[in-house]
């Protein structure tokens, strides 16, 4: 399996404004869970979670997840697994304070799934 990484401008900024040494610690942890995908997915679910459930139309479930990108930040990220072409795609979305980790996750759900018409 193959994985493949999408990085938004919005997570790209974040990153930037953290201090050299704390970027390598988030780094570290994207590829402890990314290598995670592949081999039992471990670390991912204990790095991880779902704080919010959206109720998204025609069945479709959500693959946003929190993850913990170090002590104080966490990622907001997507993981989507496409079978045919044997790859997992991770979307990563924003890198924000633990404490704005929730209401941050739910303002990037609301706003993808509603720009696809499935909220």
């Amino acid at each position: 399996m193959e994985l493949e990484f999408d990085i938004t401008q919005s997570f790209s900024n974040d990153m930037d404004h953290l201090p050299v040494g704390q970027r390598q610690n988030v780094s570290d942890q994207i590829n402890l869970v990314s290598k995670s995908l592949l081999n039992g997915q471990t670390a991912f679910k204990e790095n991880s979670s779902v704080p919010y459930i959206f109720n998204l139309k025609h069945g479709f479930d959500s693959s946003l997840y929190v993850v913990k990108a170090d002590q104080n930040n966490r990622m907001i990220i997507s993981i989507d697994e496409d079978p045919v072409f044997d790859k997992i795609s991770l979307t990563f979305f924003r890198l924000v304070d633990k404490n704005e980790a929730e209401k941050t996750y739910k303002e990037v759900g609301e706003n993808i799934y509603r720009g696809s018409g499935i909220l």
